[in-house]
Formats: C-alpha cells, structure tokens, sequence
C-alpha cells in the first residue's frame, strides 16, 4: 500500500488535484481509497467523489491532526483489512498540521506502507496574505513536504509564484518545487512524484 497525504489551505486547489490523481492512478488500473476529512458533520468534497464513483472514506467532526488521528490509524489499518488497495491518498481539512497527521501514521499496524509522499499546496494567490496571519501553520505545510507545489500559476503574477517558491526553499531546502496549474500534463507530475505508478 502506497501512501499520498496532500495539505492545503481550503481554495488552493486540493480536491481538484486529488480528483485528477484519482482519475490517473484509475487509468492505470491502480486500486485507489481516498480518506478524507472534512471539519463539518457533511463532507461536501466527499458527496462530490463518491458521485463520480470513488471509494472514499471519510473523518467527520473534528480534525484528522489532533481529535481524529486515531481514527486515521484504524481506519487505515481497516482499509487494509478489507479492501487492499495500492494507493491511498489522504486529504485533510485545510486547518489540518500535516507534522501531527505525519506522528500519528507510526502507530499503524498493517501492512508496511511500500512509499509515503506527503504534498504541499501553496496557492500563490493568497499566500503572503496567509503566510502574515497563520506563519506556524504555513511553515509546517512546507517543512514535512516532500514536494510544494505552487498551484495556480495560471492566475497567479511571478512576484507571487516566486514569493511561494521562496519561501518554500527557505524552509525546505530538501523538498522538491513544482509550479502547476489546470494545463500541466500530470503524468509529469506524477513521474516525480509516485514513480512507481508508471
């Protein structure tokens, strides 16, 4: 079981990633689970994926990083149980501290992860404005990546995408930065990210 944890603030284009990677690891005949955690009783996100027929479990009520981390554990220990699959991919509110999701995933008990790639969102649109009022938060996305992605570089001026990547190697210098946007082919993504899915 492969392993995909991808953080980022609500807007930064998360889901809309998770969708297209679903959608690729699928094409390839990968079995595919994606957990994901809402802070709400209703998982919006969630009622979306399982409409276009994706195996999704979901972490209402509280937050994976702190509250429900030991749901994480049993849930992932429960997905391999029962349903076996070559790839989870775990999207976490967007108040979620990856680091805390990270401690929680040694007490897992099932079968040994064959890879573990945590992803980082920056959305370049909004993040000096948040990186002023939530630094702590944005700081750990950043510091436990093992891959920023700066998305929106579309939309997005290069003062802003190079404020993002700045940032980004100021505060980890061993994760690798990629600018993304709708039109980046993702099976280029994907090779430096999961190279085991080819």
């Amino acid at each position: 079981m492969n392993l995909l944890l991808f953080s980022g603030f609500l807007g930064s284009g998360k889901t809309t990633l998770v969708l297209r990677v679903v959608q690729y690891a699928l094409e390839k005949d990968i079995k595919v689970a994606i957990l994901v955690n809402e802070i709400g009783e209703v998982g919006i996100d969630n009622q979306l994926m399982r409409q276009l027929d994706m195996n999704v479990w979901e972490l209402l009520g509280g937050c994976i990083c702190c509250t429900l981390s030991a749901d994480l554990v049993s849930t992932l220990e429960q997905l391999d149980r029962d349903y076996s699959p070559d790839l989870v991919l775990i999207e976490p509110s967007g108040a979620a501290d990856p680091r805390s999701i990270l401690r929680a995933l040694p007490y897992y008990k099932g079968t040994p992860f064959e890879s573990q790639i945590s992803v980082s969102i920056l959305d370049p649109l909004r993040l000096e404005m948040l990186y002023a009022v939530m630094t702590p938060l944005i700081l750990s996305h950043i510091k436990h990546a093992d891959f920023v992605l700066v998305s929106k570089c579309d939309l997005a001026e290069e003062k802003q995408i190079a404020f993002a990547r700045r940032i980004s190697l100021e505060n980890n210098p061993e994760a690798s930065i990629f600018n993304f946007d709708p039109d980046t082919p993702l099976d280029v993504l994907m090779e430096k990210i999961a190279p085991w899915m080819d």
